[in-house]
């Protein structure tokens, strides 16, 4: 058997909020891509606060932000910002 995953050594760079496109990202996490979460400055993704609105139970961590981010690095860009496709290339490795 061998370690090796099938989406070793793609880098993505997940800019997505919200259920789907954050999921898919972290299903290509799961099989080995580096996938980088980038979020606005600030409060970050709106996912974030999430697990404050009901009927989410109370807890102390937003469970289904883990959930969707797992396996992934962070970053915060003010995708707005004129370098930010510069440092967008720079964390992509190109």
């Amino acid at each position: 058997m061998t370690n090796d995953f099938v989406f070793s050594g793609l880098k993505v760079l997940d800019a997505s909020s919200f259920i789907a496109a954050p999921a898919a990202a972290t299903i290509l996490s799961d099989f080995g891509a580096d996938v980088i979460k980038i979020e606005p400055p600030g409060k970050g993704d709106p996912q974030r606060r999430l697990s404050s609105v009901p009927p989410s139970p109370r807890a102390q961590a937003n469970y289904s932000w883990h959930l969707a981010n797992r396996n992934k690095r962070g970053m915060v860009i003010d995708l707005k910002s004129p370098a930010a496709p510069r440092i967008l290339r720079f964390a992509h490795g190109r």
